[in-house]
């Protein structure tokens, strides 16, 4: 992709991009609650200026943003973790783009290169701070607890209760956190494929995701994870829960793009997409048809992808 874009313009771009990254630091750490919701766009002015600028000038985005963060905290952090490895998800995000990837490989190889880089990241910590991974991940978890656990008692929630979902929250975390950092990716995938089409740039490798279905082999992953559940052994159990959470959001995004297909062939208006979106969002039963509708997709092919009239 060729870039003819004058030094002080790059400075400027460089600039801009640096600055909402630190807007979104500011959101998440004046404002709690509505920085859960700006997490999710930290990707975006990285991979937005990865595509725009280039590689070099990306990192140096990703660097200096990283610095002012680890300011903003005084000092390092265990959850300065996560938001280093959200940056870097947009960095990855647009090497991949840029390389007219599928979605499915864009969403794996950026997973394998956000995990690789947290986890050369979380080491370095460890020896710098003189701990194991171990401690510091007890150590957190421990406050983490501490703070829902009182949390949960103002809400006027029993101590037998609490305990009873602080230990699902462990069985789940892992799954839980993969679905959140995929559900990330797509949704910066989604945006920035919006972006660049209003300058009249199309992404023709991600072109069609309304038409994305998942590999039919997946069917007998969720039937064998499924089986997997009534074995008496805890470590099968916990393994199969956590891989299903994972399929569960991989039949989502194609019960969603069933959904979306369907709107653009019939034309919906936006208001109507909007209010049908936002019940999926908010209703967990409209969830669940969303996930069914994904997974029978497979047999029932409910967009008659790859058949003649």
């Amino acid at each position: 992709m060729t870039r003819i874009i004058t030094p002080p313009l790059v400075v400027k771009e460089i600039i801009m991009g640096i600055s909402l990254c630190i807007l979104i630091f500011t959101i998440i750490f004046v404002f709690p609650l509505l920085g859960v919701f700006a997490l999710l766009f930290l990707p975006l002015p990285v991979l937005f200026y990865r595509l725009k600028l280039g590689r070099n000038s990306s990192f140096v985005i990703v660097g200096i943003s990283f610095i002012v963060l680890l300011i903003m905290t005084r000092g390092l952090a265990f959850d300065i973790l996560y938001f280093g490895s959200l940056l870097m998800t947009g960095f990855f995000l647009g090497e991949c783009i840029e390389r007219h990837l599928g979605i499915e490989r864009t969403m794996i190889l950026t997973g394998l290169g956000v995990m690789g880089s947290a986890v050369l990241a979380f080491v370095l910590y460890t020896i710098f701070q003189g701990q194991t991974m171990t401690a510091i991940v007890s150590d957190y978890l421990i406050r983490y607890f501490a703070l829902t656990s009182q949390l949960y008692t103002d809400m006027g929630i029993e101590q037998s209760q609490v305990e009873t979902l602080n230990s699902a929250f462990l069985i789940v975390l892992p799954g839980m956190f993969c679905v959140s950092f995929a559900a990330t990716m797509w949704m910066n995938i989604l945006i920035i494929k919006r972006l660049l089409l209003r300058k009249g740039i199309q992404l023709k490798s991600l072109a069609n995701l309304n038409q994305y279905k998942a590999p039919d082999t997946l069917v007998w992953g969720v039937i064998v994870l499924g089986l997997m559940l009534f074995l008496p052994m805890e470590a099968p159990k916990y393994v199969s829960i956590n891989c299903l959470i994972v399929l569960m959001l991989v039949y989502f995004f194609q019960g969603i793009a069933v959904v979306s297909f369907f709107f653009q062939t019939k034309r919906s208006p936006a208001a109507l997409r909007m209010f049908c979106y936002s019940l999926i969002a908010v209703q967990l039963y409209f969830l669940i048809l969303v996930i069914g509708l994904g997974f029978f997709d497979n047999w029932i092919n409910f967009r008659k992808l790859g058949t003649h009239e």
